[in-house]
């Protein structure tokens, strides 16, 4: 349960990262954004692994699958995921990335052999449906103003879709690891340092250089989405991952959809319709 609870805890804290987000991206390019966000997060983990004085390096082998979990992660399926909020909002964007779920359910079976009973394949199948169905309602203009939406796009949908898949895969490489009981902060810290060398190689080059004024708040929202993304969100993921299989820790952190709900009522004063509110109740069926 507590591995569950961490992988639900983490939908929350990308919810929010991925709320403050949209227009720093378009501001500065999903690259750009993305290796500011991580260094802010890469600050934080390292400092809280500082505090804690608990910096174990794992053995070779494994921190070559950290860091192929996070050039896959983060500098190809975390731009990608970027470039698709820019286009689409958080509210679609969060649509067409639930589709991670099913990728790493599909990939764990064929590459690590992970059974999941069928109660289990059920309340999966209900946590995404109702993702859905709560996030998939015609919405009032006010409404997309507020998260930013622009509309379907094509682009943004191929660039969701391969941020699922690439998300899935690096979860899939990092799970061994993981339930080797490797320490989830030092592994985020891995994972991040080597996105970051990954990311600014990328800015370097021609398309992907920025060259908008840094203000203040755009500072702002980059960092605070790093750390509540990658800094919290990613290490609970990486937590739940050493107590559960693949598939259903991206199922219950593939819950942000629902929880952007709320903080977009919050945040806009757009209540979400009634159909929206009953689908909380399936998490529960597709926790053990």
């Amino acid at each position: 349960m507590l591995y569950d609870l961490a992988a639900f805890a983490a939908a929350f804290s990308i919810a929010l990262s991925n709320l403050i987000a949209p227009s720093a991206v378009r501001h500065l390019g999903p690259v750009v954004f993305n290796g500011c966000r991580l260094a802010a997060a890469l600050a934080v983990v390292l400092g809280l692994v500082a505090i804690r004085g608990r910096w174990v390096w794992p053995p070779a082998d494994q921190i070559v699958l950290l860091a192929a979990s996070g050039t896959l992660g983060i500098v190809i399926a975390d731009s990608c995921f970027y470039a698709a909020l820019a286009r689409l909002g958080p509210r679609r964007s969060a649509v067409v990335y639930t589709s991670w779920a099913a990728f790493a359910t599909i990939l764990g079976y064929l590459v690590l052999g992970e059974r999941v009973s069928l109660i289990k394949a059920g309340g999966m199948g209900l946590v995404v449906g109702g993702i859905v169905l709560a996030v998939m309602y015609r919405q009032s203009a006010a409404a997309d103003a507020a998260d930013g939406s622009k509309g379907i796009s094509i682009s943004g949908v191929l660039f969701g879709l391969a941020a699922a898949l690439c998300a899935a895969g690096a979860v899939l490489i990092a799970r061994p690891v993981m339930a080797a009981s490797v320490d989830p902060p030092t592994a985020t810290a891995i994972r991040a340092a080597v996105g970051l060398l990954g990311l600014v190689a990328m800015s370097r080059l021609p398309g992907f250089r920025v060259s908008a004024p840094w203000t203040a708040a755009i500072a702002f929202r980059s960092a605070a989405s790093g750390v509540l993304g990658m800094g919290v969100g990613m290490t609970l993921v990486l937590f739940a991952l050493a107590g559960q299989p693949v598939g259903i820790v991206s199922t219950l952190s593939s819950t942000t959809p629902i929880a952007i709900l709320p903080l977009l009522w919050m945040t806009s004063g757009v209540r979400p319709p009634a159909v929206a509110w009953p689908v909380p109740r399936s998490l529960s069926l597709a926790l053990p």
